[in-house]
């Protein structure tokens, strides 16, 4: 009977550590970790769309507002901006951020084209400050990661706010 408790044990461990396995991997694919330089892309250089910048739209879209901070997306919306990109960027606009999606043609790519990168492959979203300086780089990152994504930029925004824009999100982001 002695080993068969043994036997029980080793398998509850080994599907503990297989759960926990499957968890982390599911994890890490839906959350986006930044870094700090991809490719073309560093953190402290200038953003493609800052306040005063002028956008692909038709007027009164045609310029970037002033905004906290701004939000660029590459390859996961055909073409948005603000709240209309969904719920990631109706965050973001909660926020006082501006966001702005585009398709890899219409784009302009921080140079990655022109560097050799598989655009029209490729998932980007760039969080800059104020001051159009790229804060922040994440590479496969979806607009719908934008909640996520904040958390590590908590300092571009009012903690008060932070908090009453986030129990505004469904329970699935808090």
């Amino acid at each position: 009977m002695n080993w068969f408790l043994k036997y029980k044990i080793k398998v509850l461990l080994v599907s503990i550590a297989t759960l926990l396995l499957i968890v982390a991997v599911i994890l890490l694919h839906e959350y986006p970790f930044g870094v700090n330089q991809y490719k073309t892309i560093k953190i402290g250089m200038q953003a493609v769309e800052s306040a005063g910048s002028h956008t692909i739209w038709a007027p009164p879209d045609d310029k970037v507002p002033e905004s906290d901070f701004y939000v660029y997306s590459i390859g996961d919306e055909s073409m948005c901006i603000g709240p209309s990109c969904g719920i990631g960027a109706y965050f973001v606009d909660c926020l006082r951020g501006w966001t702005s999606g585009y398709s890899h043609s219409e784009v302009d790519d921080y140079g990655l084209r022109d560097a050799g990168v598989d655009i029209e492959n490729l998932k980007i979203i760039t969080i800059a400050d104020k001051e159009g300086k790229v804060v922040g780089i994440y590479p496969g990152a979806r607009i719908r990661n934008l909640p996520y994504i904040m958390r590590n930029h908590k300092d571009l925004v009012d903690k008060d706010r932070f908090k009453v824009c986030s129990d505004l999100l469904p329970s699935r982001w808090k």
